[in-house]
């Protein structure tokens, strides 16, 4: 039994847990134990995977606020449980504490592995000071302090270790997906726009955190210019997050807050990806977005924003925009209802983002048998 612990972000809806839930389901599970470190413990046992696979789930203390001596001994005494895994998922550096901590406890892997290309803040200064104590860690760290160094994207990988890993260390883990769960339902879409009052609407589609990150300010307002030329337009957008107060008012003052759904997050957001038209992300930055994969197995046109890495295009679907609102409003106005779309699953199957086939390579990278192919 392979004993991996998993540090994750404190917000369950964050697209790590959905990389690591979407794996754990296709894993041996009598060949692996998996438990979690995470300053979100609370909100993770409330999670329907904690109700179905029972995980482990040690809370992780903050190091200013309990002092960094009390810190190490928690972390120590942690370990001491008998991982043979410790598996970090990441966006920036704060410091190397933990994985330090894990090196000189001799866990045998440490797996540093970035999911994303930029530091999510939306106070300028703010946002400027962590980049710079990013930028400034980055510079230090070195497979010292881990075993293996893994990355979403090479987008991901450059923002995280820079030129200090080489390339050949670095191992690219593509966000796969369950291609089945998210494949084109015509029957499904039918009902779902008329239970929602959808039928005869171009419905925007967006699904993401409500934050900086994500610019859906940038979206509402391409979406008030293109609906003032037509008005058949609704845009659905699914998230949570600090941004939404925000984003309400910004509707309103635009004056289309009734043609805009900002809804919570769904676990079914599968279904969502059914009534939706066309699918836009105009992020910021992205180290691979999960939700472009997911709209290109629905069959989706995708615009996204050119600040997203372009590895994230397993289909002609995508298009690349920049973040020039005019560019967005005639492509949306170019955009027609799809009640007919067609089916990707080859092309997303040899592009390696099938989960089933992800699942079975990740264990064996976790058991050190992975074969070159």
């Amino acid at each position: 039994m392979i004993k991996v612990l998993h540090m994750t972000p404190p917000d369950v809806n964050n697209g790590v847990y959905r990389y690591v839930f979407s794996h754990m389901q296709y894993m041996d599970r009598s060949r692996f134990q998996f438990a979690f470190l995470t300053k979100g413990a609370e909100k993770l046992r409330q999670t329907l995977e904690y109700k179905k696979y029972g995980f482990g789930i040690y809370e992780l203390k903050g190091v200013q606020r309990e002092g960094a001596e009390r810190f190490r001994r928690e972390i120590v005494q942690i370990l001491e449980n008998g991982f043979d895994i410790l598996h970090l998922h990441t966006s920036s550096w704060r410091g190397f504490m933990i994985e330090e901590i894990a090196m000189e406890q001799k866990v045998p892997r440490v797996i540093v592995h970035s999911h994303s290309a930029g530091i999510d803040e939306g106070v300028p200064k703010l946002w400027e000071e962590r980049v710079r104590v990013h930028e400034s860690f980055k510079q230090q760290f070195s497979m010292k302090y881990a075993t293996d160094v893994w990355a979403c994207s090479a987008a991901a990988a450059k923002w995280l270790y820079g030129a200090n890993i080489p390339s050949y260390r670095i191992r690219i883990m593509p966000n796969a997906i369950d291609i089945e769960r998210y494949r084109f339902q015509p029957e499904k879409r039918f009902r779902l726009r008329q239970q929602m009052g959808l039928e005869d609407k171009l419905v925007v589609g967006n699904i993401g955190r409500y934050a900086f990150q994500k610019n859906q300010e940038f979206l509402l307002r391409v979406f008030a210019a293109a609906y003032g030329k037509d008005n058949r337009l609704h845009l659905l957008c699914l998230g949570e997050g600090e941004m939404l107060p925000r984003l309400r008012r910004l509707a309103e003052t635009l004056g289309i807050e009734k043609s805009v759904s900002l809804i919570g997050w769904q676990k079914n957001a599968e279904d969502y990806l059914q009534v939706m038209d066309v699918f836009c992300l105009p992020s910021r930055f992205e180290g691979l977005p999960i939700s472009v994969v997911e709209a290109q197995a629905a069959g989706l046109k995708c615009l996204v924003a050119d600040t997203v890495t372009e590895e994230v295009k397993l289909t002609d679907l995508v298009s690349f925009l920049p973040l020039e609102e005019e560019q967005w409003v005639q492509e949306l106005l170019h955009c027609n209802i799809q009640n007919h779309r067609e089916c990707r699953d080859e092309e997303i199957i040899r592009a390696g983002y099938e989960i089933q086939s992800a699942a079975k390579k990740l264990e064996e990278m976790y058991e050190g048998t992975e074969r070159q192919r």
